[in-house]
C-alpha cells in the first residue's frame, strides 16, 4: 500500500478550484483566527498550521486517498487511512465538500497532509476498558523511524516501538509493517492520564506454541497368554495340594 509520504511525492501541483466559505466558526480545538473570524480563510500555503479546520472540496480520489482542494492553490491529500476511519473511504465523490483539519504542512515541499476531525472517534473504545495483556487485532495507520501507531478500536492510537516490532532486529518499521496492514498486538501499558498506548508484537511471536493434546492410552485387559499362564499355575498348585492330601 502506498504511505501518506510516497503518495504526496508522486503528485504535481494544482490549479486550484473555488472552494465553499466556512458557513459556521471553527469547532473547539481550531485556531484563534478561524474562532474570531470565521468567515476568514487561508488564501496561501503558508497561512495553514497543524490543527487549523476548514471545509474543502474533492478534487481527485486515488487507490492511497483524496485529494481536497482547501482553496490555498495547492490540494490536501487526505490519506485513506482516515477516511478509512471516518467511514466515507467508499462513499466519497470527486465534488463532495468535507470537514479536513490540517494535520501537517510542509512549505518548502508543496506538501499538505489533511485528516477528517473527530473521525470515528465516538464508535472507539475508551482506554479504561482496555486490558494489559490482552491481545487485539489492529490496522497500521502510521510509520515513524521509531515504530508504528496501530489502530485497534482504541480512541487512541497505539505506539507499537520498534524494539517490539519482532524478536530479531528490524532497523526500521518499514522493512516488516506498511500502512493498511491487519496485524496480531498485545497491550503492553495503557496510560489513561498522558492518553498513551503501547504495543507489542514481538510478545506474541516470543510466546511457545501449546503442546499438542494427547489422548491418553486405553486401559486394556490382560492378553489372552496372561490368562492362561494365570490359570495353568492355578491348576498345578491345586494337583499339588491333592498330591499331599
Amino acid at each position: 500500500m502506498v504511505s501518506e509520504e510516497q503518495a504526496a511525492q508522486e503528485v504535481q501541483p494544482q490549479e486550484s478550484i473555488q472552494t465553499p466559505e466556512q458557513e459556521a466558526p471553527a469547532p473547539e480545538g481550531g485556531t484563534a483566527a478561524t474562532q474570531a473570524n470565521p468567515d476568514a480563510r487561508p488564501s496561501e500555503i503558508e497561512q495553514l498550521k497543524s490543527g487549523m479546520r476548514l471545509k474543502g472540496r474533492v478534487s481527485r480520489i486515488v487507490e492511497f486517498g483524496a485529494f481536497v482542494d482547501i482553496g490555498v492553490g495547492r490540494d490536501g491529500l487526505a490519506h485513506i487511512s482516515t477516511l478509512q476511519r471516518a467511514g466515507i473511504d467508499k462513499t466519497l465523490h470527486v465534488g463532495d465538500v468535507i470537514d479536513v483539519q490540517i494535520r501537517r504542512v510542509e512549505v518548502d515541499r508543496n506538501r499538505i497532509s489533511l485528516t477528517v476531525p473527530g473521525a470515528g472517534r465516538g464508535q472507539k473504545k475508551p482506554l479504561e476498558e482496555l486490558q494489559v495483556g490482552s491481545e487485539v487485532a489492529g490496522r497500521v495507520v502510521r510509520l515513524v523511524d521509531f515504530g508504528a501507531f496501530v489502530d485497534i478500536g482504541a480512541q487512541t492510537d497505539g505506539l507499537l516501538h520498534v524494539s517490539e516490532l519482532s524478536t530479531g532486529f528490524v532497523n526500521h518499521p518499514r522493512e516488516v509493517l506498511e500502512v493498511g496492514q491487519e496485524v496480531q498486538v498485545r497491550i503492553l501499558d495503557v496510560d489513561t492520564e498522558r492518553r498513551r498506548l503501547s504495543l507489542s508484537m514481538k510478545e506474541l511471536e516470543s510466546e511457545p506454541e501449546p503442546a499438542p493434546h494427547v489422548e491418553p492410552p486405553e486401559e486394556r485387559g490382560p492378553s489372552a497368554f496372561a490368562v492362561a499362564w494365570q490359570e495353568a499355575l492355578q491348576n498345578r498348585s491345586q494337583r499339588r495340594r491333592r498330591g499331599r492330601e
